[in-house]
């Protein structure tokens, strides 16, 4: 399941000054492979300011997105790190997996796959500890089935 997220569609940052920032450069592969549009990484700011931290799952771990809209073309996922985290509303995130998902199921085997990728919790931390893309492209292949 690693495929799901190319190597194009992932970064490595060491800091961004809000949470806002890290979602917006997180978004940017998926806005540049026209994925998704601006208006989408607008709406899942606005879902957190609504709805509060909900996108945190896991320690350093967030999962930003949206309701499936007209402002996803494609369904897919971009990543990035943010070596020195990030506040989102009162937790830590080091590790951001956007989600964009065109409909209301095509995205459900993808989602399960990266839960049981994130349970263990040391995938987390050797994601985030990496230096390259082509390092996080190891880790995603050789342990998320």
């Amino acid at each position: 399941m690693a495929q799901n997220i190319p190597e194009s569609h992932m970064q490595i940052i060491r800091s961004a000054k809000n949470y806002e920032e890290a979602i917006r450069v997180a978004s940017k592969p998926l806005l540049e492979y026209d994925y998704i549009t601006e208006e989408y990484v607008q709406a899942m700011i606005d879902s957190i300011e609504e709805h509060g931290p909900y996108i945190v799952l896991a320690d350093d771990f967030a999962l930003p997105h949206a309701r499936p809209s007209e402002a996803v073309k494609e369904t897919g996922l971009s990543l990035l790190t943010v070596k020195e985290g990030v506040d989102l509303k009162g937790n830590t995130v080091k590790l951001f997996v956007v989600l964009a998902a065109k409909d209301s199921s095509s995205h459900n085997e993808m989602l399960q796959s990266l839960a049981e990728f994130l349970m263990d919790k040391q995938n987390i931390k050797d994601v985030v500890a990496c230096n390259t893309v082509k390092d996080i492209k190891t880790i995603l292949n050789e342990r998320w089935n």
